[in-house]
């Protein structure tokens, strides 16, 4: 038997043995460092990360494949309901521009000015929602330069002891007529100084004063029109337009994932029109591209036949960029309901109809027949709209009954006219607001 000295340096000896056995080296510890780090980085890649970045080519395949659609006719009166996967409650992205609509429609008709007192509205100089920078001196002094071309009152008007500065700004419609020729001058000035932004501000701060005459109404459009062919639907991009960016084309790079990846709120076709690119699938690394930030918004006006796209939050007219106007032809019967709509996620390309009259009137995708036409721009109606379901925007292979009453509820277009619409509106984002 051990002695008892002998048994403890026998036993300290075999620890230290051990503990030495087991100490691991440099190498092994940073290799474990190394194994934990991939693990964290596969599930950011796989959890965390946006599910807008697609694979390459994701967008563009899902665009074209919609021969497997079916879609069924009910009882509504709308002319189509395409079948979809939608889940009603899924959230809808938190972009700019995209707050909620005002509660009715009259306070859009109020300021479109379908109002029946013909009431100016208050038009805020704060910062619009969608990022647009407030340039008060070009606004500022629009004003002040309509103002003095207008003419104060004579001081024989003027009530003694007061403050001409200080009275109300009461404006009846002919002095708001006698304006619009002021601003109008102003943004051409803006424009003939390369300030095509604060031209557009400015017009577009102009036509929601609810005093304009339809004339008047129309010649904005028409200028603002012209503003955007060059700020929103040509390749330049310009530096002071917070809607617009130039991209770098990456490795691996598509027109979907780019557009999924910024946040465009708007269809990767966009991308592809705006930079005149006929092929998609050929664009090359480094290649420089505009890209177009939404989300878009748009109001159907039921009097005019006509469908006006815009910019900013639906809530507030103050920050509305004026984009472009398409004519429509309506329901038949006024059976085109008024209300305020979200796109839904039921958009499709070559979709297939089934009329919900009689369902043996059925037409296949891609049919050059199918009187639906070659785009389908879901809507849902919220709020006090929600009774309102499977009407929608199309197109029509009828152009003749663009500006008249002959669909079954929906929105119609005209080829060429609902293709932009078709890749401006975004999904469960940009709101449709159907007045009188």
């Amino acid at each position: 038997m051990s002695l008892p000295s002998q048994s403890s340096r026998n036993v300290s000896r075999s620890s230290q043995v051990y503990y030495r056995r087991s100490r691991k080296s440099p190498i092994g510890r940073a290799g474990a460092a190394v194994v934990v780090l991939l693990i964290v980085i596969g599930l950011w890649y796989f959890f965390i990360r946006p599910n807008a970045d697609a694979t390459p080519d994701q967008g563009e395949q899902l665009a074209t494949n919609t021969d497997n659609a079916s879609p069924t006719g009910n009882n509504d009166p709308a002319s189509f309901t395409p079948a979809t996967n939608e889940d009603e409650d899924s959230p809808t992205r938190p972009l700019p521009g995209s707050g909620d609509r005002p509660n009715t429609s009259e306070d859009v008709s109020r300021v479109l000015g379908n109002n029946a007192n013909n009431q100016p509205i208050e038009i805020s100089n704060r910062t619009p929602n969608s990022g647009t920078p407030t340039n008060t001196d070009i606004l500022d002094t629009a004003s002040r330069q309509a103002d003095n071309t207008r003419g104060g009152p004579t001081e024989s008007q003027t009530p003694s002891g007061s403050n001409p500065a200080s009275r109300p700004q009461i404006e009846d419609r002919n002095t708001a007529r006698s304006g619009v020729q002021i601003q109008l001058d102003t943004a051409r000035r803006l424009i003939s100084q390369n300030d095509y932004v604060g031209a557009r501000a400015l017009l577009s701060r102009t036509l929601v004063n609810a005093n304009l005459s339809a004339a008047e109404r129309q010649t904005l459009r028409d200028e603002l029109t012209r503003i955007n062919q060059r700020l929103v639907f040509s390749a330049a991009a310009d530096p002071r337009d917070p809607m617009t960016e130039e991209y770098k084309v990456q490795s691996g790079d598509s027109l979907s994932r780019i557009a999924g990846r910024r946040e465009l709120a708007t269809h990767w076709k966009f991308i592809a029109r705006i930079n005149q690119i006929s092929d998609p699938s050929k664009i090359r690394l480094g290649q420089s591209l505009k890209l177009v930030r939404g989300p878009f918004h748009a109001i159907v006006d039921k009097s005019d036949h006509r469908i006006d796209i815009f910019h900013g939050s639906p809530a507030d007219p103050s920050s509305w960029l004026y984009i472009r106007s398409f004519d429509v032809g309506l329901g038949e019967a006024d059976g085109t309901p008024v209300g305020d709509f979200v796109v839904s996620a039921n958009k499709l390309e070559n979709p297939g109809w089934v009329n919900p009259r009689d369902a043996r009137e059925q037409y296949a995708p891609n049919d050059p027949d199918n009187p639906i036409g070659e785009y389908w721009i879901g809507l849902t109606g919220v709020g006090e709209s929600a009774s309102h379901t499977s009407y929608g925007i199309h197109g029509t292979i009828d152009p003749d009954s663009i500006g008249g009453d002959q669909s079954m509820g929906c929105v119609r277009l005209a080829n060429g006219d609902i293709d932009i619409v078709y890749e401006m509106l975004a999904e469960h984002i940009s709101r449709v607001l159907i007045v009188p």
